[in-house]
């Protein structure tokens, strides 16, 4: 089975590209990121709720991208937020576990972890 304890695409169907485009490759977010999202899991001590993962150039997300950015180059995740306590514990855990790439909005917080050498915050 592809995964970790908590997350595997039989029950986080959202770990692959659900672009529905005929070319779509299907690519999902790497087993190494999975493990570090466990990580964030296990330390949250609760269930989190991955809304997007994996993305192909097809996705309505990415089509407009000349560059792959992380959910294509599937090192990032999505998490869904309820709450600032939520949004500053998922934050706080995913710097903990090292993310490098985070973007903070109203309903989610993406984790990614790109090989860039550098940490990069932002909203949407």
């Amino acid at each position: 089975m592809y995964g970790t304890e908590n997350f595997n695409l039989y029950t986080d169907p959202k770990l692959e590209c659900t672009c529905g485009h005929r070319n779509c490759d299907k690519r999902v977010v790497l087993l190494s990121v999975l493990v570090k999202v466990q990580r964030v899991r296990d330390d949250a001590g609760r269930p989190l709720s991955v809304t997007s993962g994996g993305r192909c150039t097809n996705h309505p997300d990415e089509i407009h991208r000349t560059i792959p950015a992380d959910h294509q180059n599937c090192v990032a995740v999505d998490i869904a937020i309820n709450s600032g306590t939520e949004r500053m514990e998922v934050v706080r855990l995913g710097l903990k576990h090292g993310a490098t790439a985070i973007g903070v909005a109203k309903t989610f917080i993406h984790l990614g972890w790109r090989d860039t050498g550098h940490q990069v915050m932002w909203t949407y």
